[in-house]
């Protein structure tokens, strides 16, 4: 049997903080430039984070309709170096997420992110606060609007089938001595134990003031608990 443990890692949330930001001011951005006078609170970032763009404008302007919604995302969409520089202004690694994988990879196992992001998004997420190096490979489940707007493959499924899907797809004649799942998500939680993986809910005490009743298998708020994992 193979003796390497793969680790999956949900990357919003997770390896990363600060993105929330990033999206608040984005989507304030936009519905400016659409002549909306109403601003997205940080309260509503973090109740509704996660969502994609389409639902966020739905949710802040719910009189408007999906044609509104769409060229909303559109315009988002657009905003490349706009909106990377905002991202880069807020996005950094979350504490001890460098060297909890750099000790995954030093021990010879795999780390690999598996995020809600659009994968040429999710590469550049990486790279921008520097884990590249410490990543086997990097997947976008492409779950946001490009499902609206090209022809995509997960369109009208859910975030946690897509996932699994995914994953299980991963997995494949692979055969790894244990799976390990870690997301802030319930739906991360679901793909994990699509595969029997180990999961963790991670719960970022500074953002979140209470947790939701999880399947997880442990909840934690410090990265650096995973490396019981490693333990024999």
């Amino acid at each position: 049997m193979n003796d390497k443990i793969l680790f999956v890692w949900d990357f919003h949330g997770v390896l990363e903080k600060g993105n929330e930001k990033a999206v608040q001011e984005l989507c304030n951005f936009v519905l400016k430039k659409f002549g909306i006078n109403r601003e997205m609170t940080l309260e509503e970032t973090l109740d509704w984070y996660g969502l994609s763009w389409f639902d966020y404008f739905k949710s802040l302007v719910p009189d408007g309709n999906p044609e509104l919604w769409q060229s909303m995302v559109k315009k988002t969409l657009s905003l490349q170096k706009i909106g990377w520089d905002i991202i880069k202004k807020y996005i950094k690694p979350q504490d001890f997420s460098e060297e909890v994988l750099k000790i995954i990879k030093d021990k010879g196992h795999q780390n690999i992110v598996l995020s809600n992001s659009r994968p040429k998004h999710a590469k550049r997420f990486v790279k921008t606060i520097g884990l590249t190096d410490y990543l086997d490979e990097i997947i976008g489940a492409d779950s946001h609007d490009s499902s609206r707007i090209h022809n995509n493959p997960y369109i009208n499924k859910e975030i946690h089938d897509i996932k699994a899907e995914i994953l299980n797809n991963f997995l494949k004649n692979k055969n790894y001595k244990k799976v390990v799942a870690i997301g802030d998500r319930e739906s991360d939680i679901r793909a994990g134990k699509s595969c029997g993986a180990v999961t963790y809910l991670f719960f970022d005490s500074k953002i979140n003031k209470s947790i939701n009743k999880t399947r997880a298998d442990y909840t934690i708020s410090d990265l650096r608990e995973i490396l019981k994992e490693l333990e024999d």
